[in-house]
């Protein structure tokens, strides 16, 4: 379903729950609710150890790599081989109580997988001999680190986002056949066994903001009586 399927149908039970003249609300601040939530059902599932399926997760398929300075290097790296950084940050992965979501980081054909090392790991893997040429990846503040062969300008990463527009939004090595599509016309990436509760915490929230603000808005004017002299 995409993101713009789900704001409409969002929109629809949202005002029908409230009856007054200036309760629809734009797209932006409806998606903004609707990934909060979807980030609160992906944790609970996340942290219960449930089965996360593939269409939560979003696939940035060209992510492009410069050589890190050495300054941000944790060691140094094996013969014929450099640590390389991502061009961009990453947008913002969801993370559980053992950490952010990712579930691989491949070359572009998938035949090289790197594996996941924290930069503690990676200072000691150096001297391990069974282990040290094999390729891996770390991630230090906004940007993940591979240690690839030289050649190496791309790879795929396959990962679970806090917001699914910043991946759609990420700048890619190379550009995509729906690069022209809005985003929210893009699919919104949540199984279908969770977009009805998805919809349903949403507009719930929704409304109770409105009832609050009108409760507000009401209390504001009891506190506040127009003053006229004469």
């Amino acid at each position: 379903m995409t993101i713009k399927e789900i704001i409409q149908r969002i929109q629809a039970l949202y005002s029908k729950g409230v009856k007054s003249d200036d309760s629809r609300l734009n797209s932006r601040h409806i998606y903004s609710k609707l990934k909060t939530i979807r980030g609160r059902l992906l944790y609970e599932r996340v942290n219960k150890k449930q089965f996360i399926a593939n269409i939560n997760y979003q696939v940035l398929p060209c992510v492009e790599l410069v050589v890190a300075p050495i300054t941000e290097c944790p060691c140094i790296p094996p013969l014929g081989c450099c640590i390389y950084k991502t061009k961009y940050p990453l947008p913002k992965p969801l993370s559980g109580m053992n950490g952010h979501i990712i579930k691989s980081v491949t070359s572009l054909d998938g035949n090289i997988v790197f594996s996941e090392l924290t930069w503690q790991d990676k200072k000691y893997k150096q001297f391990d001999k069974y282990t040290s040429q094999k390729p891996d990846y770390f991630i230090s503040g906004e940007y993940l680190y591979v240690t690839a062969k030289n050649d190496t300008e791309v790879i795929r990463i396959e990962i679970l986002l806090e917001d699914p527009v910043e991946g759609y939004n990420y700048p890619m090595y190379c550009p995509t056949v729906d690069d022209c599509l809005s985003v929210f016309d893009r699919e919104f990436h949540l199984d279908n066994s969770m977009i009805d509760a998805a919809i349903e915490l949403s507009v719930q929230e929704l409304i109770a903001i409105f009832n609050q603000a009108q409760e507000d808005s009401s209390n504001n004017s009891k506190d506040n009586p127009e003053q006229t002299t004469k």
